[in-house]
């Protein structure tokens, strides 16, 4: 997709991130976002869009307009701030999305509650994880004979087999069993490695490794589960260590990324006050809006009246780690009491969502 047909096709531009909180600082980079109702042969033909990201050197990211709408009713935090964002940031709007704007009130629900505290404890675990790593970084990779296992795990195909064949015996149709294991016992050589090799990028494949390994801790997690009446002690104990070696290469794993795409203006207050200030900022940004949903029913993007020099004081360090610590926990509790007297909308009203994006696109289609 050409750039020119994303700008023909836009219907909604604003800047977002630290710019709309009213957080930003000279040094700070302008981030956009936008929406965007691809032509015909994209509800009519094969061709799928969700979303475009190729603006060379900018952080910029227009969605499908059916993306966005579908996100902003899941309650994600990013998305809802396109709703939500002052005036002063909004770059192009047409009527078409005036009209989505004029019923944000159908996308705030209760769901808002997990998915903004859910961003906040992801902002939390980012925190305590790169203060760990820098005050006390791993040493070397893990390797796992140091774990007493073979070069290569047994779990993806023969053990994972064996209790299949065990515990599912009586679930598969009448002679289709052998069959089922006969194609599960090739599946990772055959099928799910050279999907990686063809489909991701040489650059990303640890990515996609990762999930495979999340994958591998589950089924180490069901053999233990499943235990001794079906698995043999020495297999359960091998599970015990595969997940220990998983753990460990994991956050090797994390460490190396981190350490090498570390941004490097925040460099210094990591070091200065041990842990990521910016992301303490965030969290405490992300549960107090989360509060004012649930109390209010608004989405506060705008902080500059509200509380943006103290957000701005604990990226710059005001805050100590054990503050934000407790912080995030007391407000862990105050938000559960806050959901269950909450008045809002259980859910958002995904039917009216439904019908005013089919009457959208159709009126632009037709005007297309």
């Amino acid at each position: 997709m050409e750039i020119d047909y994303v700008r023909d096709h836009t219907i909604f531009e604003t800047i977002v991130g630290s710019q709309a909180y009213g957080l930003n600082t000279p040094e700070s980079d302008i981030d956009l976002a936008g929406v965007m109702i691809p032509g015909k042969e994209f509800f009519l033909g094969l061709k799928k869009f969700e979303q475009f990201m190729g603006f060379s050197g900018e952080d910029h990211t227009v969605y499908d307009l059916r993306k966005a709408l579908k996100l902003m009713g899941d309650g994600n935090p990013n998305m809802l701030d396109l709703l939500f964002v002052p005036d002063r940031c909004i770059q192009i709007t047409t009527p078409y999305w005036e009209r989505i704007r004029e019923n944000r009130h159908l996308f705030v629900s209760l769901k808002c509650k997990f998915t903004f505290s859910g961003y906040a404890i992801a902002q939390f675990d980012r925190i305590r994880t790169h203060r760990d790593y820098i005050l006390n970084p791993p040493k070397k990779k893990p390797e796992r004979s140091e774990y007493g296992l073979p070069e290569e795990s047994i779990f993806p195909t023969a053990q994972i087999k064996a209790f299949v064949a065990t515990v599912l015996g009586d679930f598969f149709v009448e002679d289709s069993k052998e069959n089922f294991l006969d194609e599960l016992d090739g599946i990772y050589g055959d099928y799910i490695m050279p999907l990686f090799y063809k489909y991701v990028r040489e650059d990303c494949r640890h990515v996609a490794m990762e999930w495979l390994q999340i994958t591998l801790k589950a089924q180490c997690n069901a053999i233990k589960a499943i235990g001794p009446k079906y698995i043999k002690d020495e297999y359960l104990d091998m599970a015990e260590k595969e997940l220990q070696y998983y753990s460990a290469k994991h956050n090797w794993d994390r460490y190396q990324q981190w350490f090498k795409t570390r941004n490097k203006k925040r460099i210094e207050l990591e070091i200065k006050y041990g842990f990521d200030t910016k992301h303490a900022s965030h969290l405490v940004r992300l549960i107090r809006m989360c509060k004012e949903i649930l109390t209010t029913g608004k989405v506060n993007v705008d902080r500059t009246s509200i509380d943006a020099d103290e957000l701005r004081a604990i990226k710059n360090g005001a805050w100590s780690y054990e503050q934000v610590e407790e912080y995030a926990e007391n407000m862990d509790e105050s938000l559960n009491a806050l959901y269950k007297t909450s008045t809002l909308q259980k859910s958002c009203k995904i039917n009216d969502i439904d019908d005013l994006c089919i009457s959208i696109c159709e009126e632009y289609l037709f005007h297309c």
